[in-house]
C-alpha cells in the first residue's frame, strides 16, 4: 500500500514537472526581437492575451530582395516601353529643323509644357498660314510623339497625313522619311506584311533614281524583317553581299556602320551572341573614327546585352556604365531606364547589395518619370 502511494505521488510530481517546463522553462528561454516586452511573468495563467514572441526584424538585404521581388511586378510594363522606343529611336524628322520641339529634350524643357500641346499649337498656326510643308512636318513629328506615347492608331494617322501632303507638294525626299517612318511603326506592331510592302516601295523607288544609299538603306530594312519572318540566312547574306558593299560605293561610313548593327541585331534575334558582338565591335570601330556619335550610345549598349546574354556579367556591367553616360547626355531617358534595370539584376545576382540599392533607387526614379507624370513621355 505504501508502495502504491508513494507511486502515485511520484508519478504526480512527474506529471507537474513536465506541464511546467513548456510554460516556464521554455517560455523564459524565448527571445523577444521586438524589444517592445518589458517584464513577462510566464507562469501567469489569469485572464488576459498571450504573449507572442515576434520574428526578428528583416536586415537591409532581405528588405532589398524584397523590393527586387516587387520590381518582377512592373517589369512587363517597363519591357514594353523600352521596346517601344527602340523603335522610336529609327524614327526621322522632316523639314529642316524649324520645329521647336526637339527630337530628344533635356526634362527640364519636357516638365515646362506638353510637347503634344506645342506641337498641335504650331499645327495650328501651320494651317492658318496655309504652310502645308511646315504643317507636314508638324504632323510628322507629331506623329513620333505619339509612338513614343503608345499611341499608335495616332501616330498611323499623323504620319498617313503627311506622307500625303509631302507627295502632294513633290517633296519626294521628305516622302520617303514620312514613309520610313510608317514602315518602321508598322514593323512595331508585328504587321510585318504592311512594313515588308512600303519599304519595298522605297526601294524600287532608290533603284530607279540610282541612289546607292538609300538603295542600301532599304534593302537593310527589309533584310530586318526577313530575319524577323524567320529567314535570318537570307538576311545575313543580303546585308554582307548587297547593302554594305552599295554603302561603301556610296561612301556612307554611318550607313556601313548602321549595316553592322542590324546584322548583330539579326544574330540576337537567333541568340548568336558572339557574332553579335563581332560586328559591333566592327560598327564601333566606324564610329569612333569618323566621330559618328549619334549611333554610340545604341552600340555600347547593345554590347553591353550581348555581354550579358552571353554570361560575361563582369564585362557587361563595364559596358551599361559607359552607354548610362552617353544616355545621360544625349538625353536618352528610355535607354537610362533599361540600364538601371540592367544593372540593378547583375549586382542583385552578384551579391552587391550597395550597387543594387543605387540601380533600384535610380531606376525608380526614372520610372516614376516616364510613368507617374513627373517627366515627358517622349524619350529624353
Amino acid at each position: 500500500m505504501k508502495v502504491k502511494q508513494e507511486l502515485l505521488r511520484y508519478a504526480a510530481y512527474l506529471c507537474f514537472c513536465l506541464w511546467s517546463i513548456p510554460s516556464g522553462v521554455i517560455a523564459q528561454q524565448q527571445i523577444d526581437f521586438s524589444g517592445h516586452i518589458v517584464k513577462y511573468d510566464s507562469t501567469f495563467a489569469g485572464i488576459g492575451p498571450k504573449v507572442y514572441v515576434l520574428p526578428p526584424p528583416k536586415t537591409a538585404e532581405e528588405l532589398l530582395d524584397d523590393r527586387y521581388a516587387e520590381k518582377e511586378i512592373d517589369s512587363a510594363v517597363v519591357v514594353e516601353y523600352v521596346s517601344r522606343m527602340k523603335y522610336y529611336h529609327r524614327l526621322e524628322m522632316t523639314g529642316n529643323g524649324s520645329i521647336s520641339a526637339k527630337k530628344y529634350m533635356p526634362l527640364t524643357d519636357t516638365q515646362t509644357a506638353s510637347i503634344e500641346g506645342k506641337l498641335l499649337l504650331e499645327a495650328d498656326q501651320a494651317a492658318q498660314y496655309e504652310n502645308v510643308g511646315l504643317l507636314a512636318d508638324i504632323e510628322n513629328r507629331l506623329a513620333m510623339e505619339y509612338i513614343a506615347a503608345g499611341a499608335v492608331d495616332l501616330a498611323i494617322e499623323f504620319f498617313e497625313k503627311a506622307m500625303k501632303a509631302k507627295e502632294e507638294q513633290g517633296s519626294m525626299g521628305d516622302w520617303e522619311i514620312v514613309v520610313h517612318n510608317l514602315a518602321v511603326t508598322y514593323e512595331s506592331l508585328a504587321q510585318l506584311d504592311k512594313a515588308f510592302v512600303l519599304y519595298q516601295q522605297l526601294y524600287d523607288r532608290a533603284v530607279k533614281t540610282r541612289n546607292n544609299s538609300r538603295q542600301a538603306q532599304a534593302m537593310m530594312e527589309l533584310a530586318l524583317i526577313k530575319a524577323k519572318r524567320g529567314f535570318s540566312s537570307e538576311a545575313e547574306q543580303d546585308i554582307i553581299r548587297k547593302v554594305v558593299p552599295l554603302f561603301r560605293r556610296a561612301r556612307n561610313e554611318a550607313g556601313r556602320a548602321s549595316a553592322y548593327r542590324t546584322l548583330a541585331d539579326i544574330y540576337t534575334l537567333q541568340h548568336k551572341y558572339p557574332e553579335a558582338q563581332w560586328f559591333l565591335v566592327q560598327a564601333k570601330s566606324i564610329v569612333d573614327r569618323d566621330g559618328i556619335a549619334e549611333q554610340l550610345p545604341e552600340i555600347i549598349f547593345n554590347l553591353a546585352e550581348t555581354k550579358k546574354n552571353s554570361g560575361n556579367p563582369r564585362v557587361a556591367i563595364e559596358e551599361y556604365k559607359i552607354a548610362d553616360d552617353l544616355a545621360r547626355k544625349d538625353h536618352i531617358m528610355g535607354m537610362q531606364l533599361a540600364i538601371q534595370d540592367a544593372l540593378g539584376n547583375l549586382y542583385h545576382q552578384a551579391g552587391d547589395y550597395s550597387g543594387a540599392a543605387l540601380a533600384l533607387n535610380r531606376y525608380d526614379m526614372l520610372k516614376n518619370m516616364l510613368f507617374r507624370g513627373e517627366g515627358g513621355l517622349v524619350d529624353n
